[in-house]
């Protein structure tokens, strides 16, 4: 357990020294996946230096341990209002706890944000990993995390496009305040700290 606990805190230790350009869309989710036929949405609004996003998700389950989702929304990105668009696809391979103390899973996604002076796409991998801990009042809270590795294209209007790999951290909690309804909170560490409120609800 304390090389378990070891091996999650270098992890999470190098999403906080690898802080990179911004993506505008959080995690907001655990590494568990929907229940196959199963379907989860939720409504989030992000926070960072010179960015405000309100966006939505909704999750399908494929099958077991597999799972999907899209998010759309709305940024104000140093007082110009674009559109941001992503999806991703996760695959859990460890359970807490048939096959180890905590979840685990792999996933790779998209992003496509269009501003004024600048459009930005970026496609990449990334690890999540999370743990459940009851509460003395039945509720389950959930910390989790996940590590994302991408490459990144800039296209602004005026100059040269470029495209960079870029690394960065999304750490937050799950919280259940109802059996299918979720509360979450999680900070974002790219250039700047970012913080990302909302809610999830599962059917």
């Amino acid at each position: 357990m304390k090389k378990v606990s070891l091996g999650l805190f270098l992890v999470f230790a190098l999403g906080f020294a690898s802080v990179s350009q911004a993506q505008f869309l959080g995690q907001v989710s655990t590494a568990v996946t929907v229940t196959p036929g199963g379907s989860l949405v939720g409504g989030y609004i992000g926070v960072q230096d010179n960015l405000l996003v309100l966006f939505g998700q909704y999750r399908y389950g494929f099958a077991k341990y597999f799972d999907g989702g899209v998010k759309f929304g709305f940024l104000d990105f140093k007082d110009e209002t674009g559109l941001v668009l992503g999806g991703d696809l996760k695959y859990q391979i460890l359970q807490d706890p048939f096959t180890a103390p905590f979840d685990l899973a792999l996933g790779g996604g998209v992003e496509f944000a269009a501003t004024d002076p600048v459009t930005v796409f970026s496609l990449g991998g990334n690890v999540i990993g999370s743990k459940d801990f009851k509460l003395r009042t039945g509720r389950t809270i959930s910390p989790y995390g996940k590590i994302n590795i991408r490459a990144q294209r800039n296209d602004p209007d005026a100059g040269n496009s470029d495209t960079d790999l870029e690394i960065g951290g999304y750490f937050g909690a799950d919280f259940e305040v109802a059996n299918d309804f979720h509360l979450l909170g999680e900070f974002v560490l790219e250039d700047e700290l970012g913080f990302v409120f909302g809610v999830n609800y599962s059917f």
